[in-house]
């Protein structure tokens, strides 16, 4: 009740007007007695000081019988005796057998302060003075009394004082209990106080915003802490309040914990360990934060670091597995036009050149997983796109592919790494989902969408692929949420394979969408704009092997992919040059312009490790002759200049790994004269 604060109040204020009034005098007293003795040691120790320099003075004057000097060192002794005090003063040997003395009544306690006496820099006796503490003892104790009665008409003075003070205090705590509410209510943060056994209090409604479990079940102790914490956190949780209680210090710590809908949060919480006064812990108090969205964007800028360097990886490994593959596609290749027909060996060079093909095929697929951002489009047909990604993906697994595709489905302009990426997702997530085996059923229609259709797109023609699992389904709840980065069912899973696709198909203009029922299976259904042009299928000519006459110079780092090349170039007709590097290209094809005997082509491998490269070297035969024939030759199959290598002035591409017959095509249609200039020529051979 009021009145019981108000008589619990004047009691604290006679509890501390007492405290004063003993304090007082005390302090006083003992204040005093303190500078008291600190002078009387200063004083006893600079009487000692001069005194022994007066006897110093004697010795020295007759060092070897001054301790015969008795009367004379006892008329100094007495003549410097200090006149309102009394005082012991001695001079005592080495043996602190006496020379000579004064004594005056020096009752207990008293202080003694002692000094050498010194002959040529040796000590020969000791002087020593001694005074009586009582004096200063008497003077304490009236300072002493008189702080009494100070200390009296403070005492009153100070019940007055606190009694007011205390009701202001009073009324500004409840003031300050109200602001700070209204405070803890509007902070980005949850104020807690924690106890031992895992209970919490908190200060407002905020966390059940959060977590969905009310301040309530937490106030009641139905509900701990601890059994919000992830179980894979727990551990760690507890190791840091246990290091935060060895030393004694504030802690911060991260961790997950598990909303009511099962959701998973990242929370930082800073507190700070409250003691008793015996050491036992009394609470926790401290703050929680919740920084999901901060630990999202760190996973995700780590995950795409690590995908960015596995992707320079791979792309590094892709360009040098075709490197390997054009020398062995190569030397098959001319092993087996060199070879009688009639040989039984052509079979077998027939089978590993099928090898070949297939290794480039594996080559493709980590070019695909090495590239992103922006897609480099292409005309494609979907079907056989969509076969090899499914055909690859299910490869080594218990599941097979089901397909149903017409054969009149349109056309697409589309990056077909990028889509085939999209693809084998779906399918590894089909596999995935049936642990045990099944079928995939994979379907394609032509599709043309009205403007007032509900999908998210634009009027006009699309073709419309299923991809159906007969996996378990997933739950009404999770079909909102499975393209969100980093949302996954799986235990070990990222969360970004269906986050990608989704992405790829935005950056195509399609979309992706997904129906799921529990205990049936899961269907993904993607969206592709289609065009009116029609896949033209390379005629039978092309292979044909052309053959001609001229100088080609063929530049590439690779030892032997350059004299692979140039057995190649040689085997169709012409005249073959070889440089190592862009540098060494450029010097061999001024040169030859010079001599007046230029070369017909250029064959420029566009990455040399630690040299000029093809694209460089380019600009520069470009200055030397604006009409140079150039063809482009890479391992990296999705390198820009191969997608629009016109821009740069090259004539043609030619990408590794290849054989006699497309070296020779390439070369037969630009030095034909079928490209009249750099770029006209948009000739790409697979």
């Amino acid at each position: 009740s009021e009145t019981a604060m108000k008589r619990r109040s004047t009691k604290t204020a006679h509890h501390i007007a007492l405290a004063l009034a003993i304090v007082i005098p005390i302090f006083l007293s003992l204040s005093y007695f303190f500078v008291g003795y600190v002078n009387l040691d200063a004083t006893l120790q600079t009487e000692a000081d001069a005194n022994a320099l007066f006897a110093s003075q004697i010795i020295h004057a007759n060092p070897d019988y001054w301790r015969f000097e008795q009367i004379r060192l006892q008329e100094f002794l007495s003549r410097h005796l200090h006149k309102t005090h009394n005082e012991i003063r001695r001079i005592v040997d080495l043996n602190n057998a006496m020379v000579a003395e004064h004594r005056d009544q020096v009752p207990y306690p008293f202080m003694m302060r002692t000094q050498d006496l010194y002959d040529s820099g040796r000590v020969v006796a000791k002087l020593e003075i001694t005074r009586s503490l009582r004096p200063l003892l008497g003077k304490t104790l009236l300072v002493g009394i008189f702080g009494y009665l100070l200390s009296f008409t403070i005492y009153w003075s100070v019940m007055v004082f606190i009694l007011d003070k205390r009701q202001q205090a009073e009324e500004s705590l409840l003031e300050s209990e109200e602001k700070y509410r209204l405070l803890v209510s509007k902070l980005p943060a949850l104020v807690f106080k924690g106890y031992a056994d895992w209970t919490v209090d908190f200060f407002d409604d905020k966390i059940e915003a959060l977590i969905g479990y009310s301040k309530a079940e937490f106030d009641s102790r139905r509900l701990k802490w601890s059994e919000v914490i992830r179980s894979e956190d727990l551990s760690s949780v507890k190791d840091a309040f246990i290091q935060a209680l060895r030393t004694n210090q504030s802690y911060v710590r991260e961790y997950r914990i598990k909303a009511k809908d099962g959701g998973i949060l990242w929370i930082q919480e800073k507190g700070l360990i409250i003691r008793r006064q015996n050491g036992k812990i009394d609470y926790v108090s401290g703050v929680f934060f919740d920084i999901t969205e901060r630990k999202i964007f760190e996973e995700e800028r780590l995950i795409f670091s690590k995908m960015e360097s596995l992707g320079v990886l791979a792309g590094g490994i892709a360009h040098d597995f075709n490197n390997i593959l054009t020398v062995i596609l190569g030397n098959i290749n001319l092993a087996m036009l060199d070879l009688p027909k009639e040989y039984g060996g052509q079979e077998i060079l027939t089978e590993a050149e099928k090898a070949c093909f297939q290794a480039q095929s594996l080559a493709r697929q980590l070019l695909t997983f090495a590239k992103g951002g922006a897609p480099i489009k292409e005309l494609v047909a979907i079907e056989p796109l969509l076969r090899e990604s499914a055909t690859f993906a299910c490869r080594g697994s218990a599941v097979r592919g089901e397909f149903t595709l017409p054969n009149n489905l349109w056309a697409l302009e589309v990056d077909p790494g990028q889509i085939n990426q999209v693809f084998q997702n779906l399918i590894i997530n089909a596999i995935q989902a049936m642990p045990g085996g099944g079928t995939i059923k994979i379907q394609a229609e032509n599709l043309v969408l009205a403007a007032e259709s509900d999908l998210p797109l634009s009027a006009g023609k699309y073709v419309k692929i299923s991809l159906q699992d007969q996996g378990g389904g997933m739950p009404a709840g999770y079909l909102a949420k499975i393209f969100d980065p980093y949302f996954t069912t799986k235990q070990k899973g990222s969360g970004l394979g269906l986050a990608t696709s989704y992405f790829i198909l935005k950056n195509h203009h399609g979309h992706i969408a997904a129906e799921s029922k529990l205990g049936v299976g899961t269907t993904f259904t993607i969206y592709l704009p289609a065009v009116d042009r029609k896949i033209s299928r390379p005629p039978e000519v092309e292979m044909k092997l052309f053959s001609g006459k001229g100088k080609i110079l063929v530049m590439d780092d690779d030892d032997l992919v350059r004299e692979v090349v140039g057995k190649m170039v040689v085997y169709l007709g012409y005249e073959a040059n070889l440089a190592r590097d862009g540098a060494e290209a450029i010097s061999i094809f001024a040169e030859a312009q010079k001599s007046g005997q230029p070369f017909d082509a250029v064959i420029l491998d566009l990455t040399v490790p630690g040299g000029m490269g093809g694209k460089e070297a380019m600009e520069n035969l470009l200055k030397i002759d604006p009409k140079v024939k150039a063809i482009a030759s890479s391992g990296y199959s999705d390198d820009p200049i191969m997608a629009e290598f016109h821009k740069y002035g090259f004539s043609a591409i030619i990408p590794k790994p290849y054989r006699v017959m497309e070296a020779g095509k390439v070369l037969h249609d630009i030095i034909a004269n079928k490209a009249d200039a750099p770029g006209n020529l948009d000739h790409k051979l697979g």
